[in-house]
């Protein structure tokens, strides 16, 4: 019983080892990701750096590892990202880099970018905004523009009248006349 229990604690104590053995493995591994990721953004490879950062965020979370990968690579989807859905993207890792990383250096370097884009988003918003007055005040411009035209062919024809009654009216003053002078004869 003393053997099976003295097995049984060292079986337990060795397992915990390697558990933690495997643990600083998958950080020196992810640390060996990071730096051949920065080695190819040097390079000019993004694609291959997006990769790998990817892969390290993917991962479990490794204290001055996954944070640095996180802000690398919102840097790099700032880059590759011009519409508003990859702006989110970006914000959504920001957020986590935040949230999950609160005191890091990494953190505290991504709060003015944070403030930028969340500012950046406001003024899209207002863009949104107002090019939808601006195509509610065109349409408007453009039915007061027949409408105006319209009432230029009303007034004309009314002026057009307005000038006929005008002779008929002159002609029956001269009828008028004429048969007053008739009359007084």
């Amino acid at each position: 019983m003393r053997r099976l229990v003295t097995a049984l604690l060292l079986m337990l104590l060795l397992g915990g080892c390697s558990l933690k053995n495997m643990q600083m493995f998958s950080g020196l591994t992810q640390k060996g990701k990071l730096s051949e990721a920065i080695n190819a953004m040097d390079k000019g490879n993004e694609l291959a750096a997006t990769k790998l950062l990817e892969e390290i965020c993917a991962s479990e979370n490794v204290s001055g590892v996954t944070d640095e990968a996180l802000f690398r690579l919102s840097m790099l989807g700032l880059r590759q990202y011009k519409e508003p859905e990859g702006m989110q993207l970006v914000q959504k890792r920001m957020e986590r880099l935040r949230t999950e990383f609160p005191t890091s250096e990494w953190t505290r370097l991504a709060w003015p970018l944070m403030e930028y884009m969340n500012s950046v988003e406001g003024v899209r918003g207002d863009l949104r905004a107002l090019k939808l007055r601006n195509t509610a005040l065109s349409k408007d411009n453009r039915e007061l523009h027949l409408t105006i035209q319209q009432l230029q062919g009303t007034n004309q024809s009314l002026t057009k009248e307005n000038k006929e009654i005008k002779e008929r009216i002159d002609k029956l003053k001269d009828l008028d006349v004429e048969l007053e002078r008739k009359n007084r004869r």
